[in-house]
C-alpha cells in the first residue's frame, strides 16, 4: 500500500511540476513574443512576474535589454550580471554589457566584455563588428580592420559592416579599398 501511495505521490508530483514549467515557458513565450513586437511594459511584467528560480539567463538578458531601451542603464546592467551568475558563459549578456559600456565610452570595460563574448561564442558576427568599432573610434585601425573582416566573414550581409571596414580602410591610408567598399554598401551587395 506505502508503494502505491508513493507511486501515485510522485506521479502528482511530476504532473505538478510538468504543468509549472508549461506555465512558465507560456508566460516566457508571451513575454518574449510582446518584447519583439515593441509592447515592452507588458514584456516586462510578465517577465518579472516569475519568480527568480524561473528566470534563466535569456529572461534576465531580455530584462535588461528592455531596460536599456528605457534608459536605466545601471538596472539593465544589474541583470546582466544577475545573466552571468546563472550562466558564466553565456555571450549574449558579455556581448550587452560590451555594448553599453561602448555606448558610454568605457572602452577598456567594453573591450573586456566583447572579448569575453568572442571567447563564449566564436561566430556571434556582431561582437566582433563592436569590438572592431571600438578599435576605430580609438584608432586603432589596424585591430578594428582585424575585427570588421572577421565579422564580414561571418555575416555577409550586413551593410554597415562594409561601412565601417570602409573608414577604417580610409584612416589606414587605403584610399582604393575604401572606395571598393563604399561600391558595396552603395550597391547593397
Amino acid at each position: 500500500m506505502i508503494r502505491i501511495f508513493l507511486a501515485a505521490l510522485l506521479l502528482f508530483s511530476g504532473m505538478f511540476i510538468n504543468t509549472l514549467n508549461a506555465e512558465e515557458l507560456d508566460i516566457k513565450s508571451q513575454a518574449f513574443a510582446l518584447y519583439n513586437t515593441n509592447n515592452q511594459n507588458e514584456a516586462l511584467e510578465l517577465l518579472n512576474s516569475l519568480s527568480t528560480e524561473q528566470k534563466d539567463s535569456e529572461v534576465f538578458v531580455i530584462i535588461a535589454n528592455i531596460y536599456e531601451d528605457k534608459k536605466e542603464i545601471n538596472k539593465a546592467i544589474e541583470n546582466l550580471n544577475k545573466a552571468l551568475l546563472i550562466n558564466p558563459e553565456y555571450y549574449k549578456a558579455y556581448y550587452n554589457l560590451g555594448c553599453i559600456f561602448l555606448d558610454k565610452k568605457a572602452y577598456e570595460l567594453a573591450e573586456q566584455n566583447l572579448l569575453l563574448s568572442i571567447k563564449y561564442n566564436k561566430d556571434f558576427a556582431y561582437s566582433y563588428y563592436n569590438l572592431g568599432t571600438l578599435y576605430l573610434k580609438t584608432g586603432d585601425y589596424k585591430k578594428a580592420k582585424k575585427n570588421f573582416l572577421k565579422a564580414i566573414f561571418l555575416k555577409n550581409n550586413e551593410k554597415d559592416f562594409y561601412l565601417n571596414l570602409a573608414y577604417t580602410y580610409k584612416n589606414l591610408g587605403k584610399e582604393k579599398e575604401a572606395k571598393k567598399l563604399i561600391e558595396i554598401y552603395n550597391n547593397g551587395n
